[in-house]
This record gives C-alpha cells, structure tokens and sequence, in this order.
C-alpha cells in the first residue's frame, strides 16, 4: 500500500517550518518544555479549529482515530 499525505498534513504544508522554528527560538518559547513543543501545540490549535472541537477530551478523541 502506497502512503497518501493526510488532507491535514496539505494544509499544514504552507507553513514553512524552519522560519516557525527560527521565531520560536529567538523569543525562547521552548525554554521550559520538555515534551510538547510548539510545533506540535500549532498542529493541535489548527486541528482543534478545523474539526470545531471545544474540548481537548475532543481533540485528543481526534488525533487517535486518525
């Protein structure tokens, strides 16, 4: 079976990942993170407004079924 890109990941493509890294690491917003960056806080706020979930019971039910 080929892989398919998720529609999720094409709308997620647009945003160029090393120039969100780059503000991320001069305004120091991983400083006292160890697991949950912000990246992947970007990629569950952007889900959780598509998918119209107001809870986060909501979105974690989400990201496992897919």
């Amino acid at each position: 079976m080929r892989f398919r890109d998720s529609i999720f990941g094409r709308l997620l493509e647009p945003i160029n990942r090393r120039q969100f890294q780059t503000v991320v690491d001069r305004l120091g917003g991983d400083a006292y993170d160890k697991s949950f960056k912000s990246w992947d806080h970007l990629v569950a706020l952007i889900y959780a407004q598509l998918s119209r979930n107001d809870s986060l019971r909501g979105v974690v039910a989400g990201f496992n079924a897919n």
